[in-house]
């Protein structure tokens, strides 16, 4: 990422978000992430890793840096289209956010951030009445 969509990517997230709740780390490395604290409507907060290799060119992966389980106690460790998830990493489930071929350089890591706080919101949904999180959202 160069330093002027950096520096945009800062001010967009200044903006919307509370500075404490998002964190840009190893910035000029290979390593570039961006940690964000997502706290739902029923209060509970989760933390989202987004890798910044390759971004804005290429869809950013992100995760929920724990491993999240359906209603059944299953966890969420693969791709599944209903609950809109990719294989995990790191121990990590991984978010459907954007279909690749939907990306485009311009989206913001606040908007990108605003479609996994839905996901979130569905995920506790799904954990409430057992409907997959793809009842709610549509796929792109």
């Amino acid at each position: 990422m160069t330093q002027s969509r950096y520096e945009a990517e800062l001010q967009v997230l200044n903006r919307y978000l509370t500075p404490n709740l998002f964190k840009f780390q190893d910035m000029g490395t290979s390593r570039a992430h961006l940690v964000m604290a997502a706290r739902t409507n029923r209060k509970n907060i989760y933390t989202l890793y987004i890798p910044l290799d390759g971004f804005p060119e290429t869809l950013p992966k992100v995760f929920v840096t724990r491993m999240l389980k359906n209603r059944e106690g299953e966890s969420l460790n693969e791709a599944s289209a209903a609950m809109h998830t990719l294989p995990s990493e790191n121990g990590w489930t991984r978010l459907c956010h954007y279909a690749s071929n939907s990306w485009a350089e311009d989206v913001s890591l606040y908007k990108v951030y605003i479609k996994c706080r839905l996901w979130l919101e569905m995920y506790e949904l799904h954990l409430q009445n057992g409907r997959p999180i793809d009842y709610y959202l549509n796929h792109q």
